[in-house]
């Protein structure tokens, strides 16, 4: 560097490179960096970008606050996961809410013009006739992904006058949404029954669809480009959950199941499952209520049913006490995986430890399993929620 050329500081770099450095740096770094006004500028467009309050209905309310007086901050949001238990009607009448979020507390969640990715929780918005207002503000984004997520302790709803307006309202969200293309409903959202008014023209394009098996049904015929399932087993195990075989489930390339063990006598209907989506390169198995002294015999099992996958080549088993890999004999029971899918490349434990499967002779006749890399995931997660708003308690 020459004698009068003056040193570089982080004011002076582009506005780009600037955003890519924030994707390295934990949350309190980024806060610490906003002390003029292009970094300020620069974090904000990082901080609010990705925003994840599920279960945080106090720090969802202090958003809705922020954005209602920076509505500018409200165009960067992409993706939003929130919780608006705290704006049900009920709740407003009896509580004090500041005059900017009155009347009901969600019109900057309107002024979100950009969000692709939303998820609300806390809230039946979607059975609930006094919060059909929610539904008009997501039929007016432009998504991508879509997660209709009712409250853990709410029953479902029998009525079916009730139940008619659900999937009526579902499906023009769903026709209002044509790029949509990752949807989610937990098991109390609709009645599995009326998912089959579901139709090819509500999901386009979806892609990939996360929910029991009984809703995975009506997708499964319905989107002409489904390729992706996440399959929650629901109460009552597998043998009240299998696909039917009339359903398409040979498009489907990438699967993930959870699975509680609890609820499994026997896994002879887990190989009867994987069977329905023979297409399947991909599989990712969360294990629940698994007793570490079961695990080689129940991990046995799910290997034997892997031959029904001849396509896999990616495997991921998650929620086990010890890693397959952590066994007696590692080597023999990562070659049983390859033994049964010929066609198996990878495995990733439950310690985000990739394997994979090589040669173990010139000629290729054998195969052995060799560590590869340990996998990190980087995301960002409040532990506890904020407590009340002082304008709020």
């Amino acid at each position: 560097m020459g004698q009068d050329q003056m040193p570089l500081n982080l004011h002076d770099l582009p506005p780009e490179l600037l955003d890519h450095i924030m994707f390295f740096l934990p949350l309190r770094s980024t806060l610490d960096l906003m002390v003029n006004k292009k970094l300020r500028s620069v974090c904000e467009q990082y901080l609010y970008r990705f925003i994840w309050l599920v279960a945080h209905p106090y720090r969802s309310l202090r958003l809705l606050d922020t954005l209602a007086h920076r509505p500018d901050l409200a165009l960067l949001v992409r993706e939003l996961q929130i919780d608006l238990e705290r704006c049900h009607p009920e709740v407003i009448v009896k509580s004090t809410m500041p005059d900017i979020l009155q009347p009901d507390g969600l019109a900057p969640l309107a002024s979100a013009r950009n969000i692709r990715s939303l998820n609300i929780g806390g809230l039946k918005w979607l059975s609930d006739p006094t919060l059909a207002h929610i539904s008009r503000i997501v039929s007016q984004m432009e998504l991508a992904s879509l997660m209709i997520s009712d409250p853990y302790d709410s029953p479902p709803n029998d009525d079916e006058e009730v139940s008619q307006m659900v999937i009526s309202d579902l499906r023009a969200i769903l026709q209002s949404q044509p790029q949509l293309e990752f949807l989610r409903l937990t098991s109390r959202a609709v009645q599995p029954a009326l998912l089959k008014s579901i139709e090819a023209e509500d999901v386009p394009n979806l892609r990939k669809f996360q929910g029991t098996t009984q809703y995975a049904e009506a997708f499964l015929n319905a989107a002409p480009k489904l390729a992706k399932l996440d399959l929650q087993i629901p109460r009552g195990g597998l043998a009240y959950s299998l696909v039917d075989e009339r359903r398409r489930g040979d498009k489907i390339q990438d699967l993930a199941i959870s699975l509680d063990f609890y609820q499994v006598s026997g896994l002879d209907d887990f190989g009867s499952l994987l069977s329905r989506f023979p297409n399947t390169e991909n599989l990712y198995l969360r294990a629940y209520g698994l007793h570490s002294r079961w695990l080689l015999f129940i991990l046995e099992k799910i290997v034997s049913c892997l031959r029904v996958l001849p396509l896999l080549r990616k495997l991921e088993i998650r929620g086990l006490d010890i890693d397959p890999a952590d066994t007696e004999d590692p080597d023999a029971m990562l070659l049983k995986f390859k033994k049964y899918c010929p066609a198996l490349e990878r495995f990733i434990d439950t310690r985000d430890r990739q394997w994979v499967y090589i040669p173990s002779a010139e000629d290729g006749s054998g195969f052995r399993a060799k560590l590869d890399c340990q996998l990190e995931y980087k995301w960002f997660s409040h532990i506890s929620d904020l407590p009340p708003p002082v304008w709020y308690a």
